[in-house]
């Protein structure tokens, strides 16, 4: 048994996605990061940084008592290394999860951030965030000319970017990236990435992170 701590933003879904994916007996313990429950003390001794997702792998390889483990990436490296799936080409699969963690996280989040929640608009900062986005997938774009999936099969990059490209909040048009947007559709039709989807829907509907337009 694993426990997912978690809620469905994007970096919640990545993990959410790949348990569904592996078929993993799990449970998604909520943790509402809306409601400042990432602050609790007992949540603060499983995630040291105090941000979702985390995880308790009950079962740990190599026995001993439950593990717990928090940031988005290692999680997703601690299941595919578990599970042997997920990541064939080891190192190409690490360079684009670590591109998604340096690079599509912060500048996307910040870039959310300015564009829905500051009270008043501050045009210098969304020029730069905003070119940076036409940067990242113009990368991305690039990318997907060449292969079907970011690492070559599909991997724990693609979970871990997926929840991460909302074209709408960003301000991009798939139209203008269709080599993305047809990624974006082969991954929507996984049943796994359906039921991570669906499961956070019956959690909290008015995620944003959750559209898929």
């Amino acid at each position: 048994m694993i426990d997912l701590y978690y809620w469905p933003t994007a970096n919640g879904l990545k993990a959410a996605i790949l348990l569904e994916e592996l078929g993993l007996e799990h449970r998604l313990l909520p943790v509402n990061i809306r409601a400042g429950e990432q602050y609790d003390a007992a949540f603060q001794r499983i995630s040291a940084n105090g941000r979702i997702p985390a995880i308790v792998d009950h079962a740990p390889a190599g026995g001993g008592g439950p593990f717990a483990l928090f940031e988005s990436g290692a999680i997703l490296g601690y299941l595919a290394d578990k599970s042997g799936r997920f990541q064939d080409d080891r190192y190409r699969v690490q360079e684009w999860l670590f591109w998604q963690a340096g690079h599509i996280t912060p500048y996307l989040s910040q870039l959310q951030v300015f564009r829905e929640r500051l009270p008043e608009p501050v045009p210098r900062a969304l020029e730069l965030l905003d070119r940076e986005a036409e940067r990242l997938y113009g990368v991305l774009e690039r990318r997907l000319g060449e292969v079907d999936y970011v690492a070559g099969a599909y991997s724990i990059a693609d979970m871990a970017i997926f929840p991460w490209i909302q074209p709408q909040r960003q301000g991009r048009r798939l139209a203008d990236f269709p080599r993305i947007g047809a990624w974006r559709e082969r991954l929507k039709a996984r049943p796994a990435v359906q039921r991570a989807y669906a499961k956070g829907r019956e959690l909290a509907p008015t995620e944003r992170s959750l559209a898929l337009e």
